[in-house]
């Protein structure tokens, strides 16, 4: 095998990332259930390394397996969704502190927006955008144990991302200035200014949040 050449996926892997995109594209105030041979049919693979995926999913608390028949998929509570939150602001706060002083990261973020910013008509697109500029800033402050916690949200945000840009009209615009706030507070090496773009950023993700109606119905 060339050193150029990626090592073929395996059939657990295969299934995993099956089952995570599937449940990534799920609105967040909708349960679903999965059989095995549906999964094993859709994603190619035998029931086997389905099974090794629920498992997978399941440790990271995405779905509770039934035995002998598939997964259920939980809608995400509003408790869920505020705990989320708060990883997100105890991890971005530290980690955006940490990379004002990186003199690479401005340029590489402004790259990340400007995709975003040609993603607006497409909500999934515009959130793989938004989860992946967060992320390259958690990604540089180089904590692997943190980016790790980070990391087993990142199903969860999907979820409440696409929901928040697709029922609050203009939030998707709004987003996009959010994050050149950021942008901005890094490149002036400025920490504080960089946490508080970060805090305002998310709190305004959450009051939206609170704004569907489906929210107060997930308590």
């Amino acid at each position: 095998m060339s050193i150029l050449q990626k090592p073929a996926r395996t059939a657990p892997e295969t299934a995993y990332r099956w089952l995570r995109r599937e449940i990534s594209a799920l609105p967040w105030d909708q349960e679903a259930f999965l059989t095995e041979n549906a999964i094993a049919e859709a994603s190619g693979v035998s029931r086997t390394p389905v099974r090794d995926a629920l498992l997978r999913l399941e440790a990271a608390g995405l779905l509770r397996r039934v035995p002998h028949k598939g997964a259920y998929v939980p809608a995400l509570s509003a408790q869920d969704i505020e705990s989320m939150m708060e990883v997100r602001q105890v991890i971005e706060d530290w980690a955006v502190r940490k990379v004002t002083s990186l003199d690479r990261l401005g340029g590489e973020l402004e790259l990340l927006l400007q995709q975003q910013q040609d993603s607006l008509a497409d909500p999934v697109a515009f959130i793989d955008c938004d989860i992946s500029f967060h992320k390259h800033i958690v990604h540089a402050a180089n904590n692997r144990a943190l980016e790790e916690v980070y990391d087993s949200q990142r199903i969860k945000q999907q979820r409440m991302g696409v929901t928040a840009v697709q029922d609050s009209r203009g939030r998707s615009d709004h987003v996009v200035d959010e994050h050149r706030a950021i942008v901005e507070a890094i490149r002036s090496k400025d920490p504080l200014a960089a946490a508080v773009a970060v805090r305002s950023h998310l709190d305004s993700t959450l009051t939206v949040l609170k704004a569907i109606p489906a929210y107060g119905n997930r308590g």
